[in-house]
């Protein structure tokens, strides 16, 4: 084999144009994932291992919901948001020093009531089943094929949202959701899952540039409407003192980011990326304001330049998740109708270079969380959403481009038409 011939395979084909990343194996490697997930959660929820607590109980992150939807049920909501408290009942339950925080509002604590009915290993499958169904629901309807859309929920990023017990699978669907009545101008549909959305108040935040920008004016009101039955809902089931010890604890939960409470490894955002790589404090303020007014004005303009909801949706999510001081590694699974527009996108119309093995790396590192002792000060989390922030990027670039080079032939073509008018 000429060294010609072998730079042409090898890297032409399978480096620049990623040829090798074909459907049918894109689809054995999600079957691959679907029957790893579902005995991950088998071992994780029925067989002894080392997320159990000396009482059995298991340790993830929805130890933590399922204690606010019993105390819900109790009729003490607001303990959960006094930190000593909530930490001493988690003791008592699992009789380990490992606590988990609860930084949602009532509103999301209404909705866990109904699943603390049921006993924690119980609930805990029961959250995360349907919380998934709905997002393979909204995954269907944006895809339009069933196949498409179980292949969606089973990529690393929601196995890490199951493991855990988190709700991306949820406000995924959510987006979804509201993506596709856009889509079908469904508008009060939107709204209202836009409305649900405010459980989770920080994936909101460049919300109303959305509404500006594609002058959604009836979703805005559904969304209004059923934000404030929500919260009338919450208020009347749980209580006004609920609310009252959320708001006291708001700051409490900044003041865990900015000190380094938190993991800054396992975060999405440029300021945990800044203080992770151990960058001084003003410096990584200076960089988060820079990215947020860039994320800001990607989401206006594209919103103004395009009339596809879907690339719309896709630099929203990649902006939000960027710019909202308190974002997950789980919540990568928000990007996959993102990725999955570039995926079809390209299948329809062409591939970017490097584009196909970019979108498949994401979905592999989208559950690899290395610690601060082998990542060298660099957040793979952060570093995945970068990636699908360029390659999001290049395709709605192209296809603005190429929407605005057919406009101008379209002109030149009827421009002795409009002389001889």
């Amino acid at each position: 084999m000429t060294v010609q011939r072998f730079r042409t395979i090898f890297w032409q084909k399978g480096i620049r144009e990623g040829a090798w990343l074909t459907w049918d194996r894109i689809g054995f490697a999600c079957l691959c994932s679907g029957i790893g997930l579902s005995l991950g959660l088998i071992w994780l929820l029925l067989i002894p291992n080392s997320f159990g607590a000396p009482s059995g109980t298991v340790l993830m992150d929805y130890l933590s919901f399922w204690l606010a939807g019993r105390q819900a049920l109790a009729g003490a909501p607001e303990l959960v948001y006094i930190p000593a408290d909530f930490s001493a009942l988690q003791r008592e339950l699992s009789g380990s020093d490992t606590v988990f925080g609860f930084f949602y509002p009532p509103t999301f604590q209404m909705l866990l009531s109904s699943f603390a009915t049921l006993p924690y290993r119980a609930a805990f499958a029961v959250f995360i089943l349907s919380t998934t169904a709905l997002l393979c629901i909204s995954c269907r309807l944006i895809t339009g094929k069933w196949l498409l859309a179980a292949c969606l929920i089973i990529v690393p990023a929601c196995a890490n949202n199951a493991f855990h017990g988190q709700n991306a699978a949820l406000t995924a669907a959510l987006y979804g959701f509201f993506l596709v009545g856009v889509e079908r101008q469904r508008m009060i549909l939107a709204g209202i899952a836009l409305g649900i959305l405010t459980i989770k108040p920080q994936l909101g935040i460049f919300l109303p540039l959305v509404f500006i920008a594609g002058g959604h004016w009836r979703a805005f009101a559904s969304a209004a409407v059923f934000s404030l039955t929500l919260w009338l809902g919450s208020v009347a089931l749980l209580g006004v003192d609920a609310w009252i010890a959320f708001f006291e604890r708001i700051g409490l939960v900044s003041d865990l980011v900015s000190e380094g409470v938190m993991p800054y490894n396992r975060m999405l955002n440029i300021y945990a990326a800044s203080n992770f790589a151990l960058l001084p404090q003003g410096v990584a303020y200076g960089i988060t304001a820079i990215g947020a007014v860039a994320a800001a004005a990607a989401v206006f303009w594209t919103g103004r330049k395009t009339d596809d909801p879907r690339w719309h949706y896709a630099v929203l999510v990649t902006a939000t998740l960027l710019v909202t001081p308190y974002s997950w590694d789980y919540e990568l699974a928000l990007m996959l109708p993102a990725v999955w527009f570039v995926l079809e996108h390209g299948y329809r119309k062409g591939w970017l270079a490097y584009e196909r093995e970019t979108a498949a790396i994401l979905f592999v590192l989208s559950v690899s969380l290395p610690g601060p002792e082998w990542s060298a000060g660099v957040s793979v989390p952060f570093l995945v959403m970068i990636a699908a922030s360029v390659i999001i990027g290049r395709r709605v670039w192209f296809e603005l481009t190429a929407k605005s080079e057919k406009s101008s032939d379209n002109s030149v073509l009827n421009a002795p038409a409009l002389q001889e008018a």
